[in-house]
């Protein structure tokens, strides 16, 4: 019998109502899996064999994964989850019942602290956003996306998954659609806005509510890989720490406005966060940053 693939696809977008670009995730660790198993075992894979794997095959393909210079093991946990998610549904639909993948746990990892940039790096890296394209609505576009980032604290898919409808006044509120399809609001402040407007103003593709608020020069909407190259070759460039992701945008969103004495639970409701321990991560940033000066700074340290 030949694998489900397609089946679990469809359970991940109406069940558990992933969003696209999350299901693609899914589907490519699912592809790789599979792939490396049916090399370690020698033979096509097939249902049976699913059910048959034992925690030295689940072991060989974590220890893979690991062994690959772009994998980290944050990156393993998430595939790790996939794959437990993809036994959930071959149980679920009697297909294949194997309580080892089920309970499968990715390797114990130290809890790494969000790597946010200091305000002034932030602001350079912001200024100079669009000096590195020839084309002037493709630099308009990164400065606005990075904009975007920063200023309502998003994830990448949050703000590559908006439409230009979704766009609300400056000063107004944005509606996200964050992890799990949760819903959250965040100010939007007058300079994302101008940035936007500015992009959107040259951009050559279809101006419409329904349409993707970010393009790739293909005119589809914008994807991950093209928005960490661009942010890989600005900060190569202007000579900033290796750290300046787009994801960190957001953790500097955070940071800095922990730095300006913004409260907790605020900034809980603003990243989305289920638990504030996730946030409070954050005070602990800022106590490194204040042994720092004292150590820096006191005449007896």
């Amino acid at each position: 019998m030949s694998l489900p693939t397609t089946s679990w696809i469809t359970w991940l977008q109406k069940e558990k109502k992933l969003s696209p670009l999350t299901v693609q995730v899914y589907n490519r660790v699912l592809t790789q899996f599979l792939s490396f198993t049916q090399a370690h075992l020698g033979e096509e894979i097939q249902l049976s064999h699913l059910k048959d794997l034992k925690s030295k095959d689940f072991r060989a393909w974590m220890t893979d994964l690991l062994s690959a210079q772009e994998q980290t093991k944050s990156s393993v946990t998430r595939a790790v989850s996939v794959i437990r998610s993809f036994f959930l549904f071959l149980d679920q639909e009697n297909l294949v019942h194997n309580p080892l993948a089920r309970n499968l746990r990715a390797p114990r990892r130290e809890q790494s602290l969000p790597r946010a940039l200091s305000q002034e790096d932030t602001r350079t890296l912001l200024s100079h956003a669009s000096d590195l394209v020839t084309e002037e609505w493709v630099g308009k576009r990164d400065q606005a996306f990075f904009t975007l980032l920063y200023g309502c604290g998003l994830r990448i898919n949050e703000a590559l998954t908006l439409n230009q409808g979704d766009i609300p006044p400056p000063n107004g509120m944005l509606r996200v659609q964050g992890k799990g399809n949760k819903e959250r609001v965040v100010p939007f402040l007058p300079l994302v806005w101008q940035r936007i407007q500015e992009y959107l103003a040259i951009c050559p593709f279809l101006k419409s509510h329904e349409q993707p608020l970010f393009y790739g020069q293909q005119g589809k909407r914008l994807n991950v890989s093209v928005a960490e190259r661009a942010i890989t070759l600005l900060r190569r460039s202007l000579g900033l720490p290796e750290t300046a992701t787009p994801h960190a945008l957001r953790h500097s969103f955070a940071t800095h406005l922990l730095e300006e004495n913004a409260d907790l639970r605020t900034i809980q409701e603003l990243l989305g966060h289920a638990s504030l321990s996730t946030t409070q991560r954050y005070t602990k940033i800022n106590r490194k940053k204040l042994q720092q000066v004292y150590k820096n700074s006191h005449p007896r340290a």
